[in-house]
């Protein structure tokens, strides 16, 4: 077993500074290491598979919270000084981009080819684009553009051995080949590190409109959400925001966000206000602005405390958000919450939760109700002791086994730290 000396000398030697991170929030800090090129988080990994080393990939750790917590870790490697721009076609709609670089640095590099960036992630300048591509996470425009998976053209990547791997390409046409690059998204680090990602882009809007209204009443605030996503309007944001944790102030503030050539938005304007009485519209830059505000405050991107994320259908989300209230409401837990009806996913702060048991009997009960509804519920920054008794990513699920055997096809070697993923994965 190598020494912790010896470690940090030798990965000084293959990628240069050490520091010290933490896997988890509340774990205790191993070394991490930042290369600066693709050949040397290659170096890295043949160094960590020669070894038998545990290694975490991350980006800036915005998401490590949302994990389990890991079995025995040797040391990280993040990805942030993987910044180059490889590809910018802004006439074919396309851009490739080393994992480091910031949502906010890509999209506006994006917006000076013409062009806007989806997804539309929380807190931009936080996340890098393989951090967000190895959670999955789509923005607040999913409603428009839907998953981000369906814009990863295509990934290199490096796995656990050190090999060297690419999937899909850098044009829109189809590629010959298994799409492993949208198996990677969602992986968190489980199968392999990205270092190159391949993206489609979508023209940079001629008009952009920001409406709001509110009410303090929770049926009346789905059902406006139901009329507008009625009506025949491309949004490409929705969402429902109990922005106050004192439940005595609980005003439901709906917000919709609409872009694209100007005669058609403002068709769809004058079609919202038929349907939402007394609401405030801006647009143009003020619009983007107001879009960009609520997106990082209802994300809760950089909360400390403990988050649970529910999906369901969309028919159910009045009745998943009446489950969620009436259990925290009888745990007298304060919270803020925000919904996104369209893509029926609801997140919700705690302000409070109480200690390991307690938040683990919580999580177990609302799951149970969930459940009978046919939604999931995951949850993120979880404290590690409550860990033991839950799966931060929820309830066993039938493509369990075909995971692991994927993992264990890609990984043989267990290099990348287990424990962190669904099923202990």
């Amino acid at each position: 077993m190598i020494s912790l000396d010896l470690l940090v000398q030798r990965l000084e030697r293959l990628s240069g500074a050490v520091v010290d991170a933490r896997p988890r929030f509340d774990v205790e800090p191993v070394p991490m290491v930042a290369p600066t090129s693709v050949e040397q988080v290659v170096a890295l990994l043949r160094f960590a598979h020669t070894e038998k080393l545990r290694v975490i990939p991350c980006g800036l750790g915005s998401k490590l919270g949302w994990c389990g917590t890991p079995g025995h870790v040797d040391f990280m490697l993040s990805t942030r000084n993987l910044t180059r721009v490889v590809s910018h076609v802004p006439d074919d709609g396309t851009i490739t981009i080393e994992a480091g670089m910031t949502m906010a640095e890509l999209a506006r590099r994006c917006r000076a080819g013409g062009h806007f960036l989806t997804p539309d992630v929380a807190a931009p300048a936080t996340k890098t684009i393989g951090g967000v591509v190895a959670a999955g996470e789509s923005g607040f425009d999913r409603l428009r553009f839907g998953p981000l998976r369906h814009h990863v053209l295509g990934t290199k990547v490096v796995l656990a051995d050190g090999t060297l791997a690419k999937s899909g390409g850098q044009l829109v046409k189809n590629v010959t080949g298994f799409d492993l690059h949208r198996l990677y998204c969602g992986s968190h680090g489980t199968l392999c590190v990205i270092v190159e990602v391949s993206l489609r882009l979508f023209p940079e809007p001629e008009h952009e409109v920001w409406v709001t209204t509110s009410t303090r009443v929770a049926e009346e605030a789905f059902e406006l959400a139901r009329r507008a996503l009625a009506l025949p309007i491309r949004f490409v944001s929705l969402s429902i925001a109990q922005p106050a944790a004192s439940q005595s102030d609980a005003r439901f503030v709906l917000s919709a966000r609409m872009f694209g050539r100007r005669a058609p938005v403002e068709v769809e304007r004058r079609l919202l206000a038929d349907a939402w009485p007394a609401f405030v519209a801006v647009a143009d830059h003020e619009a983007r602005a107001a879009a960009e505000a609520v997106r990082d405050s209802s994300a809760f991107a950089s909360s400390a405390r403990m988050l649970l994320h529910a999906s369901c259908s969309p028919a159910d989300v009045a009745a998943v958000h009446e489950a969620l209230a009436r259990a925290l409401d009888a745990r007298g837990i304060s919270r803020r919450v925000s919904i996104q009806p369209g893509q029926a996913e609801l997140d919700v702060e705690l302000h409070e939760h109480g200690d390991a048991g307690t938040t683990a009997e919580l999580v177990a009960a609302v799951r149970s109700e969930l459940r009978a509804l046919g939604a999931t519920l995951a949850v993120r920054n979880a404290p590690r002791n409550a860990l033991v008794a839950l799966d931060p990513f929820g309830d066993a699920s039938p493509g369990l086994d075909l995971m692991r055997a994927v993992q264990r096809k890609l990984d043989p070697d267990g290099v990348f730290a287990t424990g962190r993923f669904h099923g202990g994965l």
